[in-house]
């Protein structure tokens, strides 16, 4: 189940350009430390991709330090390579859809968040 989904340009935290739900409807230690991935991923401190699980709950990451553009996503009780695979579906859609990646028509974000089905929601079918 998605809990969190984020897209963020040049570690703007404070103003992503897609998230769901609200950061300040997140666990302050959750958000904390996606706020920490974006940092370290825009210093080249970590792998522009990567995975974390802890007690069932998966955080994925892709970074285009090309582009600045963050695409995190916060899973419970989901595989790691299915929410990697979930994020390269939306990173594609993304570039795929919008017309400017760094400044786009945010109304339209979710429109291209919407249409990217989960893997793990595809096998419900």
């Amino acid at each position: 189940m998605l809990v969190a989904l984020f897209i963020i340009v040049d570690e703007d935290l404070e103003d992503p350009v897609y998230a769901d739900p609200d950061p300040e409807d997140l666990e302050p230690e959750l958000w904390e430390r996606i706020g920490e991935l974006v940092n370290d991923m825009a210093d080249g401190e970590i792998t522009p991709e990567g995975v974390e699980s802890k007690d069932g709950t998966v955080l994925a990451w892709r970074y285009l330090p090309r582009n600045g553009l963050a695409f995190i996503a916060v899973v419970e009780d989901v595989p790691a390579p299915m929410v990697d695979r979930y994020l390269r579906q939306l990173q594609r859609q993304y570039f795929d859809e919008v017309d400017d990646v760094r400044r786009p028509e945010r109304e339209g974000v979710a429109d291209v968040v919407v249409d990217v089905i989960p893997p793990w929601e595809e096998d419900d079918d």
